[in-house]
């Protein structure tokens, strides 16, 4: 009987350490089975993505989060956020007044595409933010590094690039979030700048307006009245609800200071002043770019030009007027306009062209980057 009432508490007790031993033995089991699937890399399968979070505010685009965008994959996750996703602009919320606002027009053709992809390479910073208009058919965006400064708005190859930048402008009152703006297309080259140039080409732009002068550009051309050539401008916000929004007194006084053109000049008066309309054949929107420096003045402004002509007497855009396009072959004073002399060239007209190829070749090669030149 004594042998009974001993040996149950024993075979309790072993029960009871083989059961913590065998708990214990699947436990280290899973410990170690998860460590070994957490080292093996994904092969078949993608990791999850991670979340990303695509509402914007309404406040001016945010600044890049590192000093450079990560290199787009062609895939929709790593495209920028199209226009679409921003959230309507209420009065009430804060203009970010350094920061500006550099509008790209793109349409597709083998010399803009190279215009475009030099451009992302050389001319991209974080110190501004930027939009890209897509014209038409292309896939434009599957190129753009992913940033949360860079974006795009897709749409029909209508109203030319004056028209097409007013439309995305005042697409909900997106213009009041900024006070510097540059508008420019892929018909130019650049940036380009000496070696010795250490400063920012937006900077550039933009350090040139003020109070009084209110548009900048990289040419004048004197025909068929003074104007500032549209290939790139830069302009405050003064100066683009001028070209916006002209008002009837305004307008009034623009018209009554245009000249009738010589007969036989090509650009046809100009109908609706300002830039706020769509046109839709050529010389409707040349008429548009060369009047909008005339409007421009007639509010009370100045305007301004980077190439060194402009800037030779103070008298140039009175006596300008027998020099034709700058822009063309032996056009500028019996030379070609150079790229140092206003940080863009005129791409798609052949001036210039040995200059051009060599420069992109070189920067190319420098592997310059605004990146390193432009504050944020």
């Amino acid at each position: 009987m004594s042998v009974m009432v001993n040996a149950k508490p024993r075979t309790l007790w072993i029960a009871s350490c083989g059961l913590l031993i065998l708990i214990w033995s699947l436990w280290a089991l899973q410990k170690h089975t998860h460590a070994l699937t957490d080292s093996i890399p994904y092969i078949n399968d993608k990791p999850p993505a991670p979340v990303r979070i695509t509402t914007h505010s309404a406040s001016p685009m945010s600044r890049t989060s590192s000093p450079r965008p990560t290199a787009s994959a062609g895939t929709t996750e790593e495209r920028p956020y199209s226009m679409s996703t921003i959230t309507p602009f209420t009065p009430s919320q804060r203009v970010e007044t350094d920061r500006p606002l550099i509008l790209y027009a793109y349409f597709e053709t083998d010399n803009s595409r190279a215009n475009f992809e030099f451009f992302l390479k050389h001319g991209l910073h974080a110190g501004a933010d930027f939009l890209f208009i897509l014209n038409g058919e292309n896939k434009a965006e599957d190129r753009l590094p992913k940033a949360d400064n860079i974006k795009f708005v897709k749409r029909a190859n209508d109203c030319y690039d004056l028209g097409a930048f007013a439309e995305v402008l005042t697409k909900n009152d997106l213009y009041k979030r900024y006070n510097r703006f540059i508008t420019m297309n892929a018909s130019i080259r650049g940036p380009f700048l000496p070696y010795y140039a250490t400063g920012c080409w937006s900077d550039m732009y933009l350090s040139r307006l003020t109070e009084k002068n209110k548009l900048v550009g990289m040419t004048l051309n004197c025909k068929p009245v003074n104007h500032v050539q549209s290939m790139i401008w830069a302009i405050d916000r003064v100066g683009l609800e001028v070209l916006l929004f002209p008002s009837e007194e305004l307008q009034a006084k623009f018209k009554a200071g245009i000249k009738p053109f010589r007969e036989g000049e090509p650009v046809p008066p100009m109908e609706i002043p300002g830039i706020n309309h769509c046109p839709h054949e050529y010389w409707k929107a040349v008429t548009v770019e060369v009047h909008a420096t005339p409007l421009i003045e007639a509010a009370g402004y100045t305007v301004d030009a980077m190439m060194f002509a402009a800037h030779s007497s103070e008298t140039f855009q009175e006596e300008c007027s027998a020099y034709p396009d700058p822009l063309y072959e032996g056009s500028y004073f019996g030379t070609d306009i150079h790229p140092f002399d206003t940080i863009f060239a005129k791409a798609n007209r052949g001036t210039n062209q040995k200059v051009v190829d060599r420069l992109t070749e070189w920067v190319d090669g420098r592997k310059y980057s605004s990146y390193d030149y432009c504050p944020t």
